[in-house]
C-alpha cells in the first residue's frame, strides 16, 4: 500500500531543493511514505546501549563513503541521494567490496525522475528486485532522460530492474543480504547503529540563519547521517563536495536541539547481513599473519577481477572448493587467493608479516537413510561416477544457486544422478539443472525438536515444535536448498502465510487470497527470515537477528526427498538402488544432511 501525503513547505524548488531559500513561497510537495513494514517501523529498534563506543566517529574514516555530490538546483533527488549513498556503504562494508551506486538508476526505474522520494525507498527497491546497478554504468544525469525518447521512455530504457540483460548487478559482486530497514530514534541507539555505517534521515528547512542548521520536524530534505561528536551528529549534504563550512559537503548540528531531535526522530538505516548461503564459507584471521615467501596462489580461472579486493578475493575462494585454503593482503595491497600456506608456523622465521584469512568451508554429506550409504566420488577417464560409500570416504559437497557443488573437484556439480562439468561460473548453471528439497524433516540438534504442526482451536493449524519422530507427517515440509523459499506443510499441501487484521498479524498454514506467504532462507545453517531473524532451537522465529555465531539455531534436513523438476513439469528424485545412485519419479529414497566443515 501507498499513501500520498499532501505537504505544505516554506521550501523554495519544492522537496531536496537548492540552498536559496525564498520566504511565504508554498510548494504542494508529493511525499511517497512506503508500507509500514518497508520502511522498518514494526522492525526491533536498536537497543539504548552506547557502552564501548567511541565518543567521536567520522565514518569516512572507518570506511568507505561516497562523497557528497550536488543534486542539482532543479533536481530533487536528495532522498535518492542519501538513500543510495547510506546502502552502497553499508554493503561495501559488510561485503568488504565497497561499489559506488547509481543513483539515477534508482530514480529512473521509480519513474521519479527528480521527484522526492524517501530515503529508505531505495532500500525497498534494492530489496525487492535484487539489483543494483553500479554508477559507472548509469552516472547522475538529473532529468537528461526526461527529454529524450517519446513520453520519457528513455528514463526507463536505462533502468537494471527492467532491463537486466544490459547492464551489471553489483550484488552479484557482493554476497549479502538486504534484510530491510532499522529506526534509531534514540541518541543511544542513533550512536550504535552508525558504527556499521551511514543512516539516512529527513528533516523540514526554514530560513537560513545559520548555513545548513535550520530544520525542524517533518520530511521535506534527506541527508546522510555520517557520525557524531561529543555533542553533535555529523551529517552529509547534497550540495557539493565544497558546501559548507568545512568545504567537504558535510555539516554539524547539535544533540538534543530542535534539529538534532528532528533528525534523530527520523534515522533510518538498511539492515544488511552477509550471505553465507552464496559460497557457504567463513574466514578465520591467520594468527601471528603470514609470510609472503612461504604461500603458494591459486592460479587456475583466476582473473585480476577475482583479486581486485579482500570481498571480492574471499567470494572466488570460497566456490573453488579444496583448491584455495584462503585469501591474503599482499604488501602492495593486493589480494590474493592462497592455495597453500606453508608448513612454518614459527613467528621468528617469518619476515614479512601480511594479514590473512583461511578459509572454512562449511560442506555436506548426504546419507541414505534407506541402506545407511553415502555418496561418495570416484575420478576415471570418462569423469567423475556418482557411488555409494560407507561413511569414511563420503563426498563432501557444498551448496549455492540451489546447486550441490563438490568442494573436491568444484567445476563439476550434481545433474540428476551424475557429475556434470560447470560452464561459466556457478550463477550461469541453467536454473532447470536446480535442486529443491521434498518431504524433509527439519531437525535442531541442540534441542532434539523437529517442525511440527500445532493444531489451534477454529481448525487453524500453526508451526509448532515437537521432538524428533521420523514417521510423523506432520514434521514433513516442502523447503528450498538456497535462495528465499517457502515453508509447505506436505501433510497439508499448505504454505506458512500471513494475514494482516487491524494491528494483529496472523501467521499459520491457510490458503487464503488476502493473505502473503512466507519467505525464508538458509544462512550458516540458520532458517532466517526474509528480515534475519532466525528460528531458535526451539522452533520460533526471534526478534533478535541472525548471527553466525549462534550455531545453537542450526537446523538440519533430515529424511528428505532430493527433488529436481524436469522440462515436461513432472518432478524427479535422487535415489538409490541396488547399491547404485539413480534418479526416480518416485519419491521413495529419503537423504539426510550431516554438516561438516573443511
Amino acid at each position: 500500500m501507498k499513501l500520498v501525503v499532501v505537504i505544505l513547505s516554506l521550501v523554495y524548488l519544492g522537496t531536496c531543493d537548492g540552498y536559496t531559500y525564498i520566504n511565504d513561497i508554498d510548494d504542494n510537495l508529493e511525499v511517497e511514505l512506503e508500507d509500514e513494514e518497508e520502511k522498518g517501523m514494526d522492525d526491533e529498534k536498536e537497543p539504548d546501549i552506547t557502552e564501548d563506543l567511541p565518543e567521536e566517529l567520522d565514518l569516512r574514516d572507518k570506511m568507505e563513503i561516497h562523497g557528497a555530490i550536488h543534486q542539482g538546483l532543479t533536481c530533487n533527488s536528495c532522498g535518492w541521494v542519501a538513500g543510495t549513498q547510506a546502502l552502497e556503504a553499508r554493503i561495501g562494508f559488510v561485503s568488504e567490496n565497497y561499489i559506488p551506486y547509481s543513483i539515477q538508476n534508482f530514480m529512473n526505474c521509480a519513474g521519479r525522475v527528480c521527484v522526492g522520494a524517501q530515503p529508505y525507498s531505495v532500500t525497498t527497491a534494492a530489496r525487492k528486485y535484487g539489483v543494483i546497478v553500479p554508477e559507472s554504468e548509469i552516472p547522475y544525469t538529473q532529468k537528461e532522460c526526461l527529454s529524450q525518447g517519446e513520453k520519457k521512455t528513455a528514463c526507463f530504457e536505462k533502468c537494471g530492474q527492467l532491463h537486466r540483460e544490459s547492464f551489471s548487478n553489483a550484488l552479484d559482486d557482493q554476497f549479502v543480504v538486504i534484510a530491510g530497514t532499522g529506526h534509531a530514534d534514540t541518541e543511544a541507539s542513533l550512536m550504535k547503529a552508525l558504527q556499521d555505517g551511514p543512516l539516512t534521515t529527513c528533516f523540514s528547512k526554514k530560513r537560513v540563519e545559520e548555513e545548513g542548521r535550520a530544520c525542524s520536524s517533518g520530511c521535506t530534505h534527506a541527508n546522510t547521517i555520517i557520525g557524531y561528536t561529543k555533542d553533535s551528529w555529523l551529517l552529509q549534504e547534497s550540495y557539493g563536495k565544497h558546501w559548507g563550512k568545512f568545504d567537504d559537503g558535510s555539516w554539524l548540528t547539535t544533540k538534543g536541539s530542535n534539529c538534532g531531535n528532528s533528525i534523530n526522530k527520523k534515522a533510518f538505516f538498511p539492515r544488511i547481513f552477509y550471505d553465507y548461503d552464496r559460497a557457504n564459507a567463513f574466514y578465520t584471521p591467520e594468527v601471528g599473519s603470514v609470510s609472503e615467501e612461504e604461500l603458494e596462489f591459486v592460479e587456475d580461472g583466476v582473473t585480476d577481477a577475482d583479486r581486485k579486493n579482500v570481498g571480492t578475493a574471499k567470494n572466488r575462494c570460497a566456490v573453488l572448493g579444496s583448491a584455495c585454503k584462503g585469501v591474503v593482503t599482499l604488501s602492495s595491497g593486493a589480494s590474493e587467493l592462497v592455495s597453500d600456506f606453508g608448513a612454518s608456523s614459527s613467528r621468528e622465521k617469518r619476515k614479512e608479516k601480511q594479514f590473512a584469512f583461511k578459509k572454512v568451508q562449511m560442506v555436506i554429506y548426504l546419507k541414505h537413510e534407506g541402506s545407511g550409504k553415502y555418496i561418495g566420488l570416484k575420478k576415471t577417464k570418462r569423469g567423475l561416477n556418482l557411488i555409494a560409500v560407507d561413511k569414511g570416504a563420503a563426498a563432501p559437497f557444498f551448496t549455492s544457486y540451489s546447486r550441490f557443488i563438490s568442494f573436491q573437484y568444484p567445476t563439476f556439480h550434481l545433474v540428476d544422478n551424475r557429475m556434470e562439468l560447470i560452464e561459466g561460473g556457478i550463477p550461469d548453471i541453467d536454473p532447470m539443472k536446480s535442486w529443491t528439497l521434498k518431504n524433509c524433516n527439519i531437525y535442531n540438534d541442540v534441542s532434539g525438536n523437529s517442525f511440527d504442526l500445532d493444531y489451534a482451536v477454529k481448525r487453524k493449524i500453526y508451526l509448532g515444535g515437537n521432538k524428533y519422530d521420523a514417521l510423523s507427517t506432520s514434521q514433513r515440509f516442502d523447503i528450498g536448498l538456497s535462495g528465499q523459499w517457502e515453508l509447505r506443510s506436505t501433510e497439508l499441501g499448505l504454505p506458512l502465510a500471513e494475514r494482516k487484521k487491524g494491528d494483529k498479524v496472523d501467521v499459520r498454514f491457510m490458503d487464503d487470497s488476502k493473505a502473503s506467504i512466507k519467505r525464508f532462507r538458509w544462512n550458516a545453517r540458520q532458517i532466517i527470515t526474509t528480515k534475519a531473524h532466525p528460528f531458535t532451537a526451539d522452533m520460533k522465529i526471534s526478534s533478535a537477528d541472525f548471527k553466525f555465531e549462534n550455531t545453537e539455531n542450526a537446523m538440519r534436513p533430515r529424511n528428505c526427498g532430493i527433488s529436481r523438476l524436469i522440462p515436461m513439469g513432472w518432478e524427479d528424485y535422487l535415489a538409490m538402488e541396488g547399491g547404485k545412485v539413480v534418479m526416480s519419479t518416485n519419491l521413495d529414497s529419503s537423504w539426510t544432511f550431516e554438516y561438516g566443515d573443511l
